[in-house]
């Protein structure tokens, strides 16, 4: 018997080595469910930081339930289903005896109707506030069903508690609060006006719940960008307004006692812009504002003591003008949630983006020329405002928080390697910092800390090889015990975490101005370098983003298909090119003025790095990419055919003006206006080069894409044909799919058309 035994379990590791040895096909890494599993998704720390929610399948498919757990470890509880609230009411479909084609509504679309969602914490961490249907629920912990308070034909929109019996939340543009004791209901905004495109948006209370602050936006300049449904049996046309807006400031009581808010005027902006966030103080007696304008090359950081009163103040707490455009993580800031006059700010003044102190001082009775003390009970400050930096080095934060106490600040940042993140523990009193235990190397991301009772910090933790978990950790760096993070979930099936995938390199490739390009390298088995190989340069997308992480992403597809390529022979290169982010400010903006410069360079540099010191063929590589890496592989194979063999273009943009209609500011920051500035427009349009396309391209975009409108494809296919180009391009269009893509099967149609295109020609 246990001879027997000793031979099933060796023949049952024989078998595993044999999975694990396999190479994956396309359509293994692009099936639903994944094999690397589900991600919780939609999760919220509790306010007294005991519990945690999050919404999940352990089947890993759609739709999610939702789960709740504590943060002192134990076993996940199901809370709640979509199958156990009442289905939504859907307008009657006539049948339709021709519906032998495209059914609209097919199982995968049935599966993501009313999902849950838009789940809020009450106060008192008793009570989750979330939406089903466009209709609100109250679900008391503890108790058997939610309660439903809502049935209209309006949905409601961003519903928050604010305080453990009213709820705020809009609907038809506008913003309400219902009263769940009393069943009473009080409109606060009456500025919405959907037909003008008048909007009102960016709703912030106070913590009290005394005060709400609001910006009215007028979109009637913007233009709607057509985007066609060719699914339906009529070809319908739809898709979102975009351009620059004007905005204006509100604060208003939200016990909506009065009928006409306060408008909140700054000095007045300059060009294009808007407000970038807005936080109240602690006592709820003044508001933050972050404003951008000059273009986006102007950020002004206001202090509004007293808003709406007689004795209204408006303090400019720092003005910053960058030549380029203001650092997105600037917009990081929080007042102290003991003193008022207190806040931390960030800002990339001295290169990379760091904290700062801003504090103001309280103006003596006697000097305030008999000013009239706010209604609200405020305090009148000085306009002279001290500030001082607190984190300093070549390396940026990401995220910081007050501890309820006031006196720490709990940031994340790259300061260890930019490959990673972690966090720490910084005193504002003494300047003394310390980083929070951990006992592995990786990302940690999207964290939230409680603002009340003992301070918790949830985050996502992940490494290359390890999707994202749940991990939780006391918010202490000088805790008396050691302070390690506690895993909460374990969503990676067993079998993927056993698969023995090709092991990513991380290394410094120096670039042609003196800098090191940080890039990941995938070599396959056996790397021999008395032997030629081919490459495939994979190049991530949005311009402003980091992939070469120890961490998990949403390019979790691409690593399976990176490492599918290394099985079948190829080296795969992965940079994080000029532009990205993760390495400060003048990384960031090399990129100005023209998109393909040196963001393109290194591209070339790190090909040539690659030739030289991996035994790459120099007649073979290729190079794929999504939304910007789709723009750089369209560059890559107009403007340097002796260096690439073969493009594949997934959803590009091939010419810049297009992408300012679709999304201004975005484009506005890197290349400014078209009608100022065609030059620049026209050096970083990959439709520019497309008379000296000579290598094969291939064109795949998703025809309901509303942030690269599929006509930058379309525009590039006609120009491609007029110049008699047809022998070296192919195109594919997917009727179904947006710029992300969601369909399994898009997936796999779109990767495996790639995959063949290498195999094609690259070997």
């Amino acid at each position: 018997m246990k001879n027997v035994r000793i031979v099933l379990l060796l023949a049952l590791a024989v078998c595993l080595q044999v999975v694990h040895a396999q190479t994956l096909s396309v359509h293994d890494i692009m099936a639903e469910p994944s094999i690397a599993g589900m991600r919780v998704d939609g999760e919220r720390l509790s306010p007294d930081g005991k519990q945690v929610i999050y919404l999940w399948n352990p089947e890993g498919k759609m739709p999610r339930s939702l789960y709740i757990q504590s943060t002192s470890g134990g076993a996940a509880t199901k809370l709640l289903s979509p199958g156990d609230l009442p289905r939504p009411t859907r307008q009657s479909e006539r049948e339709n005896k021709l519906n032998y084609g495209v059914d609209m509504r097919d199982q995968f679309v049935r599966d993501r109707e009313n999902q849950l969602g838009n789940f809020e914490w009450s106060p008192d961490s008793k009570k989750l506030l979330f939406t089903h249907g466009g209709d609100m629920y109250v679900l008391t912990l503890g108790e058997a069903k939610p309660k439903r308070f809502t049935r209209t034909q309006s949905p409601e929109f961003g519903a928050r508690f604010l305080d453990n019996e009213r709820i705020l939340f809009s609907q038809g543009g506008n913003a309400f609060v219902l009263n769940t004791v009393d069943s009473t209901l009080v409109q606060l905004t009456r500025e919405s006006n959907q037909q003008n495109f008048i909007s009102v948006g960016n709703i912030v209370p106070n913590d009290n719940g005394t005060m709400i602050a609001y910006v009215v936006t007028d979109a009637s300049k913007q233009r709607q960008l057509i985007v066609p449904n060719y699914l339906p049996e009529y070809v319908s046309g739809g898709g979102p307004r975009r351009g620059w807006t004007e905005q204006k400031l509100f604060v208003t009581p939200a016990d909506g006692s009065r009928e006409n808010p306060f408008e909140i005027k700054l000095p007045k902006s300059e060009g294009v812009g808007g407000f970038r966030r807005m936080v109240w103080t602690a006592d709820g007696q003044s508001l933050i504002v972050d404003r951008g304008d000059k273009d986006t090359k102007r950020r002004q950081l206001f202090f509004v003591n007293g808003p709406g009163t007689k004795s209204e103040q408006i303090i400019l707490i720092t003005e910053e003008t960058d030549d380029k455009w203001q650092a997105p993580l600037s917009s990081i800031f929080e007042p102290n949630p003991k003193n008022p006059g207190e806040l931390f700010f960030g800002s990339e003044k001295d290169g990379y983006n760091h904290l700062y102190l801003a504090k103001l001082t309280n103006t003596p009775p006697e000097l305030q020329g008999g000013r009239e003390i706010s209604a609200q009970g405020g305090t009148s400050y000085s306009t002279n405002v001290s500030i001082t930096q607190l984190t300093k080095g070549k390396w940026q934060v990401e995220w910081a928080k007050w501890v309820p106490n006031g006196d720490h600040i709990i940031y994340s940042s790259t300061e260890g390697n930019p490959a990673e993140r972690e966090f720490f523990d910084l005193s504002t009193t003494n300047g003394q910092k310390k980083g929070l235990a951990w006992s592995q190397s990786g990302m940690r991301t999207n964290p939230q800390m409680n603002d009340g009772g003992e301070p918790m910090l949830l985050f996502s933790f992940s490494q290359w090889n390890r999707p994202d978990d749940l991990q939780v950790q006391h918010a202490c760096g000088n805790c008396e015990a050691i302070n390690f993070p506690k895993t909460l979930t374990e969503t990676v099936p067993a079998e993927f975490s056993r698969r023995a995938w090709s092991v990513p390199k991380f290394i410094d490739i120096p670039s042609r101005d003196g800098k090191s390009i940080k890039s990941k390298i995938y070599l396959p088995a056996g790397h021999n370098a008395k032997q030629k190989y081919p490459m495939v340069i994979f190049v991530h997308g949005a311009g402003y983003l980091q992939n070469t992480i120890n961490g998990w992403n949403n390019y979790y597809r691409e690593f399976m298909f990176n490492d599918l390529l290394t099985r079948k022979g190829y080296v795969v290169l992965d940079i994080d090119y000029r532009g990205s982010a993760g390495y400060g400010r003048e990384w960031r903006t090399d990129v100005y003025d023209f998109l393909g410069g040196k963001d393109y360079d290194d591209q070339i540099d790190a090909i040539d790095y690659m030739v030289k010191k991996y035994s790459v063929d120099q007649k073979h590589i290729g190079a794929y990419g999504g939304s910007y890496g789709g723009f750089m592989a369209g560059m890559l194979v107009l403007r340097a055919p002796e260096r690439i063999a073969a493009a594949a273009a997934l959803r590009p943009v091939f010419d810049w003006k297009n992408y300012y209609a679709a999304n201004p500011s975005y484009t506005a920051q890197r290349l400014g206006f078209p009608d100022k500035n065609p030059e620049a427009y026209k050096r970083s349009s990959p439709i520019s080069y497309a008379d000296k396309l000579e290598r094969p391209l291939l064109i795949l975009h998703g025809l309901s894409d509303d942030n690269v409108h599929v006509q930058d494809s379309m525009q590039m296919v006609e120009k491609l044909i007029r110049l008699g180009k047809t022998q070296y391009f192919e195109a594919m269009l997917y009727p179904s799919e947006n710029h992300g893509f969601v369909r399994p099967e898009s997936w796999t149609d779109e990767y495996e058309r790639i995959l063949a295109f290498f195999e094609k020609h690259l070997k």
